[in-house]
């Protein structure tokens, strides 16, 4: 039971917004724009450390920055709220900048830094969309849903210096465009892991609320406040639903009954360059849809998680991360679950200046989740067409279920991110599912979707 993709109830009489159609027309418009043959002189594999409050700096979601020197731990998710902010101030190689299509964000965005520069408090906001439709199982209906994001860091101790300290907070609110989200396909082609859960009518829902603590030359990291520990362990470097992967299988970690966003105390440790350890705990009854505080503290039961890595740079490749991550649930009384725990092994290599490759192995004792096991591989490309920015993504996995009666499911999923111009990110994916555990009548089930994201 993940209680991280709890909804509200479906508010009826909103307008079915077809969007599909002219995203479909701008990809295949984009796809035929000439490729720019250029090459990027800069040196993509670099030892020098990404500083995270650069508005300057790399992409993260470029194989230049794998998240080695990430905000709190190397194993985070970069859909953590300073990846992202760093992600939307990054540059960007795209195909429509020189028609100046971004002027009347930049000049926003401009404010935005220069706001920062005097105070310290970083902003950011971002809106994506995406289309599904099923190609196969028992359902023919599409989904559709956006998501809105305003995200902020407010650096308050020690700006200019490796110790700092920040007040991280960010608000997001989703909701379905026509008769359904994408979220609903799973369940309605009898998947065992959905083709995308994040993008569901949750609605509006205070994600984080935390306080970062870097110590002694950033060696030690020190998170205390609302937040959700599926952010920091148990993550790959290409896990992020809204520019890379949609797939529960490699946008989450389906193997992991994470609780949600509430009082989290996390600890991050880097004795060297090479290795990391990060250890953390939730209250077991954290929702991201809850912000009652005084129900939190009437019973803590504790989901307690840790991680060990080891972050080579390998002559030839570039930067890896190589990880062993445990977890345990307590039993909570008050719903009646059992109690479960389970491990997660995770290989990130970058393969020179533009591939890199993941792999992982997750296992749960399957008291909580539908999820006993889970292998699976992927390959990120970037600049297939010239465009750096640009990024193709390809993985497999294998998951068996934990009831007996269910088959294995085996899922593949390829996409194409298209960086229109620096502001607006369009991708176009499909995903095939075979053996979908949970539908009888089917061997074999799929979607197509389409993303737009326009971020400042």
């Amino acid at each position: 039971m993940d209680l991280r993709y709890i909804g509200n109830p479906s508010v009826p009489g909103h307008t079915n917004i077809g969007f599909y159609p002219p995203a479909i027309v701008a990809c295949l418009l984009i796809a035929g724009w000439p490729a720019n043959g250029q090459s990027d002189s800069r040196q993509l594999l670099t030892v020098e450390p990404v500083n995270v409050q650069s508005h300057t700096g790399p992409s993260i979601h470029t194989i230049e920055s794998s998240n080695l020197d990430a905000d709190f731990s190397p194993g985070e998710a970069t859909t953590n709220a300073p990846a992202e902010l760093d992600e939307i101030h990054a540059p960007h190689d795209s195909y429509l900048g020189f028609l100046g299509v971004d002027r009347p964000l930049d000049l926003l965005v401009n404010s935005l830094v220069a706001f920062d520069e005097a105070t310290g408090l970083r902003l950011g906001f971002a809106n994506t969309m995406l289309f599904m439709q099923p190609i196969g199982g028992q359902s023919s209906k599409y989904g559709a849903a956006y998501d809105l994001d305003a995200i902020s860091s407010w650096t308050l101790i020690g700006r200019g210096t490796e110790d700092t300290g920040r007040l991280v907070t960010t608000f997001e609110y989703r909701e379905k465009i026509g008769e359904q989200p994408p979220s609903a396909i799973g369940r309605q082609m009898g998947t065992l892991i959905a083709p995308t859960s994040a993008f569901n009518d949750r609605r509006e829902v205070i994600r984080d609320l935390y306080w970062i603590q870097r110590l002694f030359d950033a060696r030690v990291r020190i998170l205390i406040g609302r937040a959700d520990p599926s952010d920091y362990v148990g993550a790959t470097w290409m896990q992020n639903v809204n520019n890379s992967f949609v797939n529960r299988n490699f946008s989450a970690n389906p193997a992991i009954p994470f609780p949600g966003h509430g009082p989290m105390l996390g600890v991050s440790i880097r004795p060297t360059d090479l290795f990391y350890v990060t250890a953390g705990a939730s209250n077991a009854y954290s929702r991201t849809t809850m912000v009652e505080i005084a129900s939190l503290f009437n019973e803590w039961d504790i989901f307690a998680c840790g991680e060990v890595g080891y972050t080579p740079i390998f002559k030839g490749l570039g930067e890896g991360r190589y990880s062993v991550g445990l977890w345990h649930m307590d039993a909570r009384r008050k719903l009646s679950l059992p109690e479960d725990y389970g491990m997660t092994i995770i290989f990130d290599q970058n393969l020179g200046a533009k591939l890199q490759f993941f792999a992982r192995y997750a296992y749960s004792d399957g008291t909580l989740t539908n999820v006993r096991q889970i292998a699976q591989t992927g390959l990120g490309l970037s600049g297939l067409r010239g465009r750096k920015d640009d990024l193709t993504g390809a993985a497999f996995s294998l998951s068996i279920p934990r009831s007996n009666t269910s088959r294995n499911e085996a899922v593949l999923e390829f996409f194409h991110r298209f960086q229109v111009s620096k502001r607006n990110q369009f991708s176009v994916g499909v995903q095939f599912i075979a053996n979908p555990s949970n539908s009888r009548d089917n061997d074999t089930a799929g979607v197509f979707y389409a993303r737009w994201r326009i971020s400042f």
